[in-house]
């Protein structure tokens, strides 16, 4: 098990505050943000490759803070896979047995190893003549071969292509379980993130926002900025015009309407910022009058249809606004089985579900 406790540390101008995060034995714990919010440098500084200002690193009973990079028990893949161009497969495979100062992986163990990632056929090649996959399995072997406790993983398939990520994302996750190893995997990619991880942490500013498994984050973000990285969400600006109970009435700017939703302690005259999801939007394929009322149903048109190979993105004006890019409504419809003959143009209805949307302080007039 890998344990950091309020992990410090500053590289030039960028420093990264109170990190805390577990990754129990067998589990994948994965670090989501965007560029440039530290994700890499916590790697590196739970690598021992860079130093802390303060806090600890643990790995099962053993601090390892201040230890030497190559006592620590971890093995390490970063973004360029640091793979040596000047010798074989086989040989960079091996690299790590000749420092072993005790008993690493078996030879036994580091050939099924070689036998679950698909290599056993190539290890007489360089490393120059590989495909980018095959470049990535390589780099996993080592890691795994080398017997380490812990696995850091830096955006280890960024740059291959979408069947070849997915296939990788399975022999990982397959790997893993069998040797019961704990990795903390650093991505961008949501689907990455929730197809290996079972906890995640949110990244932003060198600060963890939400950590969580991956189903409380994913469901119930407790930020803006963690909507923005846990999913495509529409956003809504607006005022809270009264509260009741568990109820909050919000006047948005967008509709010229008012918007129902759960109250989190808002009070008449907070500003707040409603988010939904692009694909809990709802789309009714009339404006009459005679539709059954629903809180929050507006009237709107389809101002544009886009395909693509996994979902059909329709984009909504209100109705009663002149073209405005920031009031536009995003739906991503995910079932192209049976799509709708939606038309540029068309007056439609558009329901925002109350148990899908979540709401924000902005502060007070």
């Amino acid at each position: 098990m890998l344990r950091v406790s309020n992990l410090c540390m500053s590289a030039g101008n960028y420093s990264i505050d109170n990190i805390t995060l577990s990754v129990p034995d067998g589990c994948c714990h994965v670090l989501l943000g965007g560029t440039g919010n530290g994700k890499t440098l916590i790697l590196e500084t739970i690598a021992g490759l860079r130093p802390i200002r303060s806090g600890q690193i643990w790995i099962e009973e053993c601090d390892i803070t201040n230890e030497a990079p190559e006592n620590r028990a971890i093995s390490y893949v970063p973004q360029d896979l640091a793979l040596f161009p000047h010798l074989t497969v086989e040989k960079n495979i091996l690299y790590s047995q000749r420092f072993k100062k005790s008993e690493g992986k078996t030879n036994n163990e580091i050939l099924q190893i070689i036998k679950h990632l698909n290599l056993e056929n190539i290890l007489h090649r360089s490393i120059q003549n590989l495909s980018g996959g095959e470049r990535q399995r390589v780099a996993l072997a080592r890691a795994f071969a080398a017997g380490n406790k812990v696995l850091l993983l830096d955006e280890p398939f960024s740059a291959l292509h979408y069947t070849m990520r997915r296939s990788l994302w399975e022999l990982l996750s397959a790997i893993q379980k069998k040797y019961n190893l704990p990795i903390l995997l650093v991505t961008h990619d949501l689907e990455e993130a929730y197809f290996l991880a079972d906890y995640i942490s949110v990244l932003f500013k060198g600060k963890l926002l939400q950590t969580g498994t991956k189903e409380e984050v994913f469901s119930s973000p407790n930020s803006i900025e963690v909507t923005k990285m846990t999913g495509h969400y529409n956003y809504f600006m607006g005022k809270v015009l009264e509260t009741k109970g568990e109820g909050c009435l919000v006047g948005l700017d967008s509709f010229r309407a008012n918007f129902h939703t759960r109250n989190t302690n808002f009070k008449p005259g907070d500003k707040v910022v409603i988010a939904i999801k692009t694909n809990s939007v709802d789309i009714i394929a009339s404006c009459s009058d005679n539709l059954p009322y629903f809180s929050n149903m507006f009237p709107c048109r389809i101002k544009a249809i886009h395909d693509t190979c996994h979902f059909q993105q329709i984009i909504l004006t209100p109705d009663n606004q002149n073209d405005n890019k920031n009031d536009e409504v995003i739906i991503d419809i995910y079932n192209k089985t049976n799509p709708s003959s939606f038309m540029i143009g068309q007056k439609v209805t558009a329901s925002f579900p109350m148990p899908s949307t979540f709401v924000f302080g902005k502060g007070k007039n």
